[in-house]
């Protein structure tokens, strides 16, 4: 495959804008305080990501992610609440009815103005807040909502941790020079993963689980699935259907609820494991009189992860599965911001290689719209 004129591709599409990785500057959050996301789909999974993987105590109790428009019971502001409106476009039902519900409280006044962050041009949502003082950070026009981990959608949520903005984005930034400079570990990383990918598709492999052995990697692999979900079914230009169907995944909880199906079922499936090294800290095991495993006393948790992760691979090669093994070094946000970037370039390779745009979701939109139509809000 000639990844380069694929890349190419890529960087005159007019939603290719993401590969540019631009420092912005951010408003200043209270980690003390709780911080409410309003927003879904590409406005939300990244930050998940990135809360869940590098969150302590405090973080998890002060993120709160207000996406579906369910009302949600006894729900209240407190003094002090920080406010997030996020959608790239501006438009997102949910997000207006959060908007609608949280100003329905008394409140609602009282807090400081929501920040935005939403393409600032003159859709509703940067509308609205010009006319009422809030803060916009904005979204690049050439950079769709689920290629946004990169923008304030990504950088402020770790900001607000205390983490380091600079460092994710530093990451992503390498990974894109390496891809342009043809030439790196990464570069030749997402050349592989391409080929397998392809290779794969050819032979009927259509489903691919990311499977993380790490729990703060879940929300990781419910990013990743939108990002190949979206991007890559859809009716290429000679009329067939064509994609990946991306499966969620987590190890050890997943090795003992799928594994079965994904070593015994159709051949139509490859796995994705990935793990993270030199991210545990030492511990001491001591099994009890009885314990079926005397011998845990001198294995730590990460030795367990580690065995259970290259076993679960080996048993999948035995029987016939593809897998590709992905091991990070440790879960920084360098690391991580990295692996995003690696895996948003591959699939934009891989749409431009299987002659898809990569870039749109023209059945979301219609399902949009029919929403709109039963709503009366069309």
């Amino acid at each position: 495959m000639d990844i380069r004129s694929h890349w190419q591709g890529i960087r005159s599409h007019p939603m290719g804008g993401w590969r540019t990785v631009a420092e912005q500057a951010l408003p200043l959050l209270d980690p003390n305080r709780r911080l409410l996301w309003c927003g879904i789909g590409g406005s939300l999974l990244p930050s998940e990501t990135l809360v869940r993987a590098f969150g302590d105590d405090r973080a998890f109790r002060n993120w709160v992610p207000l996406s579906s428009p369910e009302p949600v019971p006894d729900f209240r502001l407190q003094a002090g609440d920080q406010l997030v409106f996020a959608s790239k476009s501006g438009k997102t039902l949910e997000l207006w009815t959060w908007i609608a519900r949280l100003r329905a409280q008394a409140g609602f006044t009282e807090l400081a103005e929501p920040i935005l962050i939403t393409q600032d041009d003159a859709n509703p949502l940067a509308t609205w807040g010009r006319a009422n003082g809030c803060s916009i950070l904005p979204i690049p026009v050439e950079v769709g909502g689920r290629f946004s981990a990169f923008t304030p959608i990504g950088t402020l949520p770790l900001a607000w941790m205390g983490r380091d903005p600079s460092a994710f984005l530093r990451g992503g930034r390498e990974v894109v020079a390496q891809v342009e400079t043809s030439h790196g570990p990464w570069r030749d990383r997402i050349a592989a993963t391409v080929e397998m990918l392809l290779d794969a598709h050819q032979r009927g492999i259509i489903e691919w689980v990311l499977m993380p052995y790490a729990m703060r990697l879940d929300s990781l692999s419910a990013w990743w699935v939108q990002l190949i979900a979206e991007s890559l079914g859809k009716v290429a230009k000679d009329g067939t259907r064509k994609g990946f169907t991306p499966i969620r995944a987590v190890g050890p909880i997943d090795q003992h609820s799928q594994l079965q199906r994904w070593m015994a079922g159709p051949r139509n499936l490859g796995v994705i494991v990935m793990t993270v090294e030199g991210d545990h800290a030492p511990e001491k095991l001591f099994p009890p009189e009885g314990s079926p495993y005397p011998g845990l006393v001198s294995l730590q948790g990460a030795d367990i992860l580690r065995a259970q992760a290259v076993g679960s691979a080996e048993a999948l090669e035995a029987a016939g599965v593809p897998v590709l093994r992905w091991s990070m070094p440790r879960l920084n946000e360098h690391e991580l911001g990295a692996f995003m970037m690696a895996w948003q370039i591959i699939v934009g390779l891989l749409g431009m290689a299987m002659e898809l745009d990569p870039f749109d979701q023209p059945e979301v939109e219609d399902g949009k719209k029919r929403t709109f139509k039963r709503l009366g809000l069309a």
